[in-house]
């Protein structure tokens, strides 16, 4: 690529001027072309994932917290949409039955306080 580029500039370069060609040609020597070696790729991938393993982590973190936070849901919504089998004797009774209960207890009361008494 950096080859194309210099035989375009080349081409090019009879309708630049002087102090134009003096600068891109200064230019090219300050910075050569790097050749790749032949741990080239291995040392990019490796800087690579250097900066990808922050991101990396903390997505398999935030993953985890989705999975925890879905399952006590379900937890959640299983425990109180199920009825409850066991049934309490107080939330079982009408008002009219606890009523009774209590006026048969007072019945039960007055009469046994007039047991002990003669006609």
């Amino acid at each position: 690529m950096a080859s194309e580029f210099r035989n375009r500039a080349e081409m090019e370069g009879s309708e630049l001027p002087d102090e134009l060609r003096a600068m891109f040609a200064s230019y090219r020597e300050a910075l050569p072309d790097r050749d790749p070696g032949a741990d080239f790729m291995p040392q990019l991938w490796s800087r690579i994932d250097s900066r990808r393993s922050v991101s990396f982590n903390f997505g398999r973190l935030a993953k985890g917290f989705v999975s925890v936070a879905l399952a006590s849901c379900l937890a959640m919504s299983v425990l109180f949409l199920t009825p409850v089998t066991q049934k309490s004797p107080i939330y079982g009774a009408t008002y009219l039955d606890a009523l009774a209960s209590d006026l048969s207890d007072d019945v039960m009361d007055v009469e046994l306080s007039h047991v002990g008494e003669p006609l």
